[in-house]
């Protein structure tokens, strides 16, 4: 596996006393589609600031394709640049006055020449199908449609790894299969995608690899059948197995059926699942 981002023994502190983080330690490679699961106040999401330079850790090491990031600011600036945040809300990101200025800000300050931002802003606009929204107010746009604006807002910087926090929450089911649509299209773009998420369906459907936190610790970090094998790892983490994980778990029981095939992720490979049983 090319590695892209790595991450050593992190520690983060809020104040003295409250742990976000403890020796965190994850390497990301290319082209990767990786799940990050557990509960509220797992440390999910300060992982993520970490990652992307945001927060900075009192300890530990960071490393962008072999290289280590200091707290220089030029080095900040590159981790910006390489790992994409998309935050669960996108108002919290969003805050242009239009669509064509948000996803511009981005390149505008990494100072490249003007038709190299026009040709950013346009390409990822395209790829987020919001050809023709230049102009509009993202305000007044729909949930769903903000968060393809807060998408083509990262794809404008060109990453290599995109962070993705909660990136179900507030979609209605419709807006979440174009979700997943987008997410194929940007893993076959080449760029390495790490999700967080509760909905522990979405998480299997879409990740090859899961890593559970549990209190500010990693508590596994395997492929992502293995993890929900686990039983010890699942009750330490608060989760539940995904629906289709634990439909093909009772069949395998009641019918004593091979339990080293791969488990159905979505709703067609159930139904071939199934028809072993005809």
């Amino acid at each position: 596996m090319e590695e892209l981002l790595k991450l050593e023994q992190l520690n983060f502190y809020y104040g003295e006393h409250y742990p976000g983080l403890i020796d965190v330690s994850a390497t990301f490679g290319v082209r990767e589609r990786v799940a990050v699961l557990g509960g509220n106040g797992a440390g999910k999401s300060t992982f993520f600031l970490c990652c992307n330079g945001v927060l900075r850790p009192q300890s530990g090491r960071i490393f962008l394709k072999g290289r280590p990031i200091t707290h220089a600011k030029k080095d900040i600036l590159l981790l910006h640049q390489a790992v994409g945040l998309v935050f669960q809300e996108p108002d919290s990101q969003i805050i242009a006055a239009t669509v064509e200025s948000e996803v511009s800000f981005g390149p505008m300050n990494l100072r490249l020449d003007r038709e190299e931002v026009r040709r950013r802003v346009n390409h990822s606009l395209c790829q987020m199908n919001l050809e023709g929204y230049q102009n509009r107010a993202p305000q007044y746009l729909s949930g769903g449609e903000k968060k393809r604006v807060s998408i083509a807002d990262i794809l404008a910087m060109e990453p290599d790894i995109i962070l993705f926090d909660e990136p179900t929450a507030s979609l209605d089911p419709e807006n979440i299969v174009v979700l997943e649509h987008t997410l194929d299209e940007l893993s076959l773009a080449g760029i390495t995608l790490v999700v967080s998420t509760h909905d522990v369906d979405f998480a299997y459907r879409f990740a090859s690899r899961a890593i559970i936190f549990s209190q500010g610790k990693v508590i596994a970090d395997a492929a992502i059948d293995e993890v929900f094998a686990s039983e010890d790892t699942l009750i330490q983490a608060g989760l539940c197995k995904p629906s289709f994980y634990a439909a093909a778990e009772a069949l395998e029981k009641r019918f004593a059926l091979d339990t080293s095939i791969r488990k159905p992720r979505n709703s067609e490979e159930f139904q071939a699942y199934v028809s072993r049983l005809k």
